[in-house]
């Protein structure tokens, strides 16, 4: 089972003896809501999970979670996909958690129902059902605390780096991804008061790609998630992603997905929120239905 809906918080329930292996694309955070369960891997079990125990596990650690003889486990959990946080990670804050999360020797976090992470979750479970924004927004409060140990780990300055190494550093560190993608070299590299030609090497030899890779990705990642979760016309999905040529944006996006944007949104798009609204709003007064298509609209979907 693929649990990869991102930030949408989920209950399962495991009978008696039986197990889960959970799987995901990015993070997935889940929390023992009743009963005794035990975490698994190599078929050994690692640690014992209690009600209010909280495992976060990153997109290569295999593992299973195992229920009690005595009785079932209900547990809570939500995925997040570190690639769809457009504007919220730096592109060092969102290399390193990559790179985290696929650990080959990883065996996920665990946090008691005492920590932080957990009081958090046991929060975001607590918020009501159709709050969906706010569960989101504290979805990504829990996972940014399970986090802070790895972002503390980022790989400080080698000795005997030069002050423009330095510069360059805190500058890309400190510029969200989606600020990245809308910089030009010339932009950059006058911020930094060097050469284009000096800016491109360090960037290259920070993160194995020239900026223009790195922008392109962004720019796709973002047309990706557009296509799933909006009804945009794909023209218009190629423009807001930076592109201004509807063949060049198509080219790139079959090769980067193997498929082109049309088939893409057909295979991933998002259940929309609107058939489930269409009718409510319909009977209620026009201020009131005018509110929730703008609350609607602050939630990330759109109403047509």
């Amino acid at each position: 089972m693929t649990a990869d809906r991102h930030l949408i918080l989920q209950e399962k329930e495991l009978p008696p003896s039986s197990e889960w292996p959970p799987q995901t694309s990015g993070w997935l955070g889940l929390r023992i809501a009743a009963g005794q369960g035990y975490w698994l891997q190599s078929g050994t079990a690692v640690r014992s999970l209690a009600v209010g125990d909280v495992l976060f596990m990153g997109s290569t650690v295999t593992g299973t979670v195992r229920s009690s003889q005595l009785g079932p486990v209900k547990l809570h959990h939500f995925t997040v996909q570190p690639e769809l946080l457009i504007g919220v990670l730096t592109i060092a804050e969102g290399r390193h958690l990559q790179a985290a999360a696929q650990k080959a020797d990883g065996q996920g976090l665990i946090f008691t129902a005492a920590a932080a992470v957990a009081e958090e979750f046991a929060a975001l479970v607590a918020r009501p059902a159709g709050d969906e924004l706010g569960r989101r927004c504290a979805g990504l409060r829990v996972w940014s605390l399970a986090m802070s140990g790895e972002l503390a780990a980022l790989p400080p300055l080698e000795v005997g780096d030069d002050k423009l190494r330095e510069r360059f550093r805190q500058l890309v560190g400190q510029i969200p991804e989606s600020e990245l993608a809308a910089h030009s070299l010339a932009d950059l590299a006058g911020r930094l008061h060097c050469s284009e030609r000096h800016f491109s090497r360090l960037f290259r030899e920070e993160y194995g790609a020239s900026l223009r890779a790195w922008q392109i990705e962004l720019r796709l990642q973002r047309a990706r998630h557009l296509l799933s979760h909006s009804d945009a016309k794909i023209i218009n999905v190629a423009l807001d992603s930076g592109y201004h040529h509807l063949g060049l944006f198509n080219a790139k996006f079959k090769k980067r997905f193997g498929m082109t944007p049309g088939d893409w949104r057909r295979q991933n798009i998002a259940k929309p929120l609107v058939p489930r609204l269409r009718g409510g709003l319909k009977r209620l007064a026009p201020e009131m239905a005018a509110l929730l298509a703008f609350l609607v609209l602050l939630a990330g979907h759109e109403l047509v």
